[in-house]
């Protein structure tokens, strides 16, 4: 059956796989998360920077 074969060879490659360890992971995890919220921020003062300038041109 090809399911079983398939099967058999999805268990075969994941004991090939190289699992990060727990410190690793968290340590992956933070620098993601840290990226993320700088990355939001300056989109956030971006956005702000432009429509503060928008609203000055269309008042005038």
């Amino acid at each position: 059956m090809w399911i079983r074969d398939y099967l058999q060879n999805v268990v075969e490659e994941m004991k090939k796989v190289n699992w990060p360890s727990r410190d690793e992971l968290i340590s992956s995890t933070l620098i993601t998360i840290v990226a993320t919220l700088i990355i939001s921020g300056i989109i956030f003062l971006a956005d702000q920077a432009i429509s503060t300038t928008l609203n000055f041109l269309y008042q005038q």
